[in-house]
């Protein structure tokens, strides 16, 4: 009888809970599965991106904006001029700042035993001025409230005693180049390095390589046939540039699905690049930019929906009120459809950024410039930089279409064994050590006509 009754059980019951169980099971693997899919914004058709101003600079700069070398972190009446309230322009572009950035200026106060209040004294050569403001430090902020990059100025770190590295950058350089080039594989490109699917594509001044070890499904690099970076022609940069733009169209040809174009190019080992040989990564992704551009492209959607109701439909475009911003504090050169900037949060000293209508030879030509000023005017062979080009096909898809976006950030002295980054610009806040009026005051002699 017992073992009728557990047959029962086991046939009847047991099943069921099983059944029940695998469901219960199979709801949550769902959910999991739901949790693990980020669903991408849906982005909006934005006003085209323009150089041109939206708001008149002369009136501007007649009426409102009196301080050139500071940003608007303390007291309006310390950087704008008498009754600029009464003129509607004045009210219109700080609206436009205070739409984008928070400004905030804060004292630290020092205080320094006086044996070392003496090695202060020295660090200042002795000025007076320069002790005092070291015992109540001005440290500006500016947030960008939708990308929320963040930046500290304080320009009396840039005072600090540095240790100069052990070999000069010239005779690093020199070294180095005459080292490299006689086992360079970038130079041996034929037989030392990969191809992807699409072949090896190649022009007068410039080639391609599959990267050895991809970081995506498309990756490939771009190199000149000139070792030396300090050696660079405008002719050797832009066969770089047009070629990688060629293999990003014969991707998406391939699979449409990848259309979101990059380029990175690191500058020699101490600004991160594997070879000294100057190659630039370019890769298509799929569905989005890869995560720091997109969050930008996002923080550029977000402000457009705050701003949809706006009367002038200029005013809805992120990457223009950027502009605007910056062009109001004179940290702009504009070159017809190109516009470079000094951004109030640079995540360092001489952090540029190209914004521009096309990518084309013009465009590239501006490039070649500003790593020509880091070379011959700051001695900076170390650097950074991405160029993001707009989606590919905009005419199936004109959502989220960014303008032409290139960034440059310098590494630090290419001979030297101190890093150029910490934990605060890693993993808190950027610090730079110049305002950026004293930055653009250098960069805006680089440029020739265009």
């Amino acid at each position: 009888m017992i073992g009728i009754f557990s047959g029962i059980l086991i046939t009847t019951f047991i099943p069921d809970l099983l059944l029940k169980k695998k469901s219960s099971i199979k709801q949550y693997d769902d959910i999991l599965d739901r949790k693990n899919v980020y669903e991408f914004a849906e982005y909006s058709q934005w006003p085209p991106f323009l150089t041109d101003s939206t708001f008149d600079l002369n009136l501007w700069r007649k009426h409102c904006w009196t301080n050139q070398v500071s940003l608007p972190t303390q007291d309006p009446d310390l950087y704008y001029k008498r009754n600029y309230t009464a003129f509607s322009i004045c009210k219109d572009v700080i609206h436009i700042i205070d739409s984008i950035y928070n400004m905030k200026t804060t004292i630290a106060k020092v205080e320094y035993p006086e044996t070392f209040a003496q090695k202060i004294r020295k660090i200042f050569n002795d000025d007076n001025t320069l002790y005092a403001k070291a015992l109540e430090q001005e440290l500006h902020f500016v947030i960008n409230k939708y990308s929320f990059e963040h930046t500290v100025y304080n320009p009396l770190r840039g005072r600090r005693p540095i240790q100069p590295p052990e070999l000069s950058f010239e005779v690093y350089l020199n070294q180095t180049m005459e080292k490299t080039s006689k086992s360079c594989d970038l130079c041996n490109y034929q037989n030392m390095t990969a191809i992807d699917s699409l072949g090896r594509m190649e022009n007068q001044y410039a080639y391609s390589a599959a990267n050895a070890f991809k970081f995506d499904q498309w990756h490939s690099m771009f190199m000149p046939r000139q070792h030396d970076i300090t050696k660079l022609t405008f002719k050797e940069m832009k066969d770089v540039f047009t070629l990688a733009w060629k293999w990003f169209q014969a991707v998406h040809k391939q699979s449409p699905s990848h259309r979101f174009p990059t380029m990175l190019w690191d500058s020699l080992p101490h600004g991160g690049a594997s070879q000294v040989h100057p190659h630039v990564h370019a890769t298509l992704h799929s569905d989005h930019y890869y995560g720091q551009f997109e969050s930008i492209r996002f923080a550029s959607e977000r402000y457009y929906r705050d701003h949809e109701n706006a009367k002038k439909h200029h005013q809805k475009n992120y990457f223009r009120a950027i502009q605007d911003i910056h062009m109001a504090f004179n940290l702009t050169v504009s070159f017809n459809g190109i516009t470079v900037l000094v951004p109030i949060t640079s995540r360092k000293e001489y952090d540029i950024i190209v914004l521009a209508e096309n990518f084309d030879e013009r465009f590239i030509k501006v490039i070649y410039q500003i790593v020509q000023g880091y070379f011959n005017k700051l001695k900076q062979y170390s650097f950074s930089s991405c160029l993001y080009l707009p989606p590919l096909s905009p005419n199936q898809d004109d959502s989220g279409l960014t303008p032409i976006y290139y960034r440059i950030i310098p590494r630090g002295q290419v001979s030297s064994l101190l890093s150029e980054v910490s934990s605060l610009d890693l993993l808190s806040i950027y610090n730079v050590n110049k305002l950026p009026a004293a930055l653009f005051a250098e960069i805006i002699t680089w440029f020739q006509k265009i």
